[in-house]
């Protein structure tokens, strides 16, 4: 029996609560295993589950920092510390350019097997297909469906409300969704989505679970979690460091 699991390492928006970390979710089948956003904390909380040897691929939507400040130290992990001969990447160029930038000099693909992905495209790693589509976000960010037979993993990444779930496809097993706003905290200024929207896209592609995260620091998590399970029949749940959701 197929089975794919998300590991949440971290869920805070923008910048991570005391004592937790920004965007990073590893996602597993039986045999591959991918580190999904490395945003800061997010190294420490891998290692709870996996070590860097063991990862299969890193998984990166876009080059804001809360989602991607961990390669450079990563890169001097493989380089000094680890038994890794290299490490594939999978991102936007953006991603590339920013960890190059930190590398003396500036490049860092003697250690990083960078492939470059863009909107619509395809990859496999392992026995996990990976479909990426470009959101509506200020930088070039890729939301990516993760599928193994008859599971799929809609993650959002980050998005403003002109982008639709429906552009990975449908009746995904879990939809994980940025859910930055609410309903009273909407601002159009702001480039992210509410959980009422972002409700309203998962029921509409027909998601059988919902899990909202990249909330702020400062929110009031149970109302994301209310107006959540307002638009969408299904199960909702809020991310939390370390929780596992399985499908």
């Amino acid at each position: 029996m197929n089975a794919l699991s998300v590991t949440v390492l971290g869920c805070s928006g923008t910048y991570a609560a005391a004592g937790e970390a920004c965007s990073g979710y590893l996602v597993q089948s039986a045999t591959t295993s991918l580190w999904v956003d490395c945003g800061p904390g997010t190294l420490a909380n891998l290692q709870e589950h996996v070590d860097l040897e063991n990862l299969d691929a890193i998984v990166v939507s876009h080059h804001h920092p809360d989602h991607c400040a961990e390669l450079p130290v990563v890169y001097n992990a493989v380089k000094y510390f680890t038994e890794c001969a290299t490490l594939k990447i999978l991102t936007t160029v953006g991603v590339q350019r920013v960890t190059d930038s930190f590398h003396p000099d500036g490049d860092s693909s003697d250690l990083f097997e960078w492939e470059i992905v863009e909107d619509r495209a395809v990859s496999v790693v392992g026995d996990i297909m990976i479909r990426f589509s470009r959101t509506d976000h200020p930088v070039e960010t890729l939301a990516m469906s993760f599928t193994l037979g008859d599971k799929s993993i809609f993650y959002t990444a980050d998005t403003g409300p002109n982008w639709s779930l429906s552009n990975l496809g449908r009746n995904p097993s879990l939809v994980l969704g940025e859910g930055t706003l609410t309903e009273t905290t909407n601002d159009l200024r702001i480039p992210h989505i509410c959980c009422s929207h972002l409700a309203s896209e998962a029921s509409k592609v027909e998601a059988d679970r919902l899990v909202v995260t990249h909330i702020p620091p400062n929110s009031d998590k149970s109302v994301h979690l209310a107006e959540a399970e307002m638009a969408f029949s299904g199960i909702v749940d809020l991310a939390a460091t370390g929780s596992t959701f399985t499908v």
